[in-house]
């Protein structure tokens, strides 16, 4: 029999799978990878992954800031250099062989519905229906790739885009959406409340804080910013993603107070904050933007072990 030509089937891939286990999870990383695979657990191992709508809803966060949290998990699970249409898939395989995420987390039990009567009762499983099923899925996978493929030479051909370049926006536009995603965040905070936050551990408040900073980097990313430089709105973006990478840091693994690479997370989230404040005042965003400035130095403050 040939060899199972699928990354499930391959020995390479289960040694990816093994690896995972010894990955470290920030709450909100390890809650958004519960949401993501929650449909494709147990007998519905070949079902859709949750979308980013369904996996915001789950975890009260904005889409943009699942989008963030899910492209530093393809980095971290090491799936980016993927193609886009099979880092989800591929995440969610390397979650559910790996084990990382206990069944009891995943639901696996709550969406069993039992067998009331003879009649109703499941039918049983037919061991070789995942075999017969993967090829198909890989050949239907295939068929899209050469879609995709030839829709793109058809575009080139004819001159046009193979979608639509975005309309940049107005300064004005701009302004208001970058200032909706700070107040958006601020509010994701104001939600978990202040006493809560004083109560956690060090890692828990960074991933409190990363949530938040990330709901702005994700819609950073994900706007088109007006046409001309602007040194401000550079400064802005770069305090918002150093604040957002060594956030991550303290949320992975929480500095000791007085060590070498402590005192760096914390100078590095000091600087990220006059960044965001200094970028947010020269370009003219709004208070809530300010404020994120703000956060970032709490979350500088946190790293050095201060509540």
């Amino acid at each position: 029999m040939p060899e199972d030509p699928s990354p499930a089937g391959s020995k390479q891939d289960g040694a990816a799978a093994a690896s995972v286990r010894d990955l470290r999870l920030t709450d909100t990383q390890r809650r958004i990878l519960v949401a993501l695979c929650r449909p494709c657990a147990g007998e519905s191992r070949y079902a859709t992954p949750a979308t980013n709508q369904e996996i915001a809803a789950e975890v009260f966060l904005s889409v943009d800031a699942v989008k963030a949290h899910l492209r530093a998990l393809y980095r971290k699970f090491g799936v980016e250099p993927l193609p886009h249409n099979q880092k989800r898939a591929r995440l969610v395989e390397l979650v559910l062989e790996g084990g990382i995420l206990p069944s009891e987390q995943l639901g696996e039990d709550d969406r069993r519905e039992p067998a009331t009567t003879a009649s109703t009762a499941a039918e049983p499983i037919d061991p070789m229906r995942r075999l017969r099923r993967r090829p198909v899925l890989i050949a239907a996978a295939a068929l899209v790739g050469v879609a995709a493929a030839l829709l793109a030479v058809t575009s080139a051909l004819s001159g046009e885009s193979a979608e639509d370049s975005p309309p940049t926006p107005s300064r004005a536009d701009y302004v208001s959406a970058v200032n909706r995603s700070c107040n958006l965040a601020l509010g994701h905070l104001a939600r978990i409340g202040a006493r809560r936050l004083s109560a956690a551990t060090t890692a828990e408040r960074a991933g409190s804080y990363l949530g938040a900073i990330e709901t702005v980097r994700g819609r950073l990313e994900s706007l088109t910013p007006p046409i001309g430089a602007s040194r401000a709105l550079t400064r802005f973006q770069a305090g918002i993603r150093r604040a957002a990478d060594f956030t991550s840091k303290v949320a992975d693994r929480p500095p000791r107070p007085g060590t070498r690479r402590g005192a760096n997370v914390v100078a590095e989230l000091t600087f990220a904050a006059g960044q965001v404040q200094a970028g947010a005042v020269g370009y003219g965003l709004g208070d809530g933007c300010t404020a994120v400035g703000d956060l970032v130095a709490r979350s500088a403050r946190n790293a050095a072990g201060a509540p």
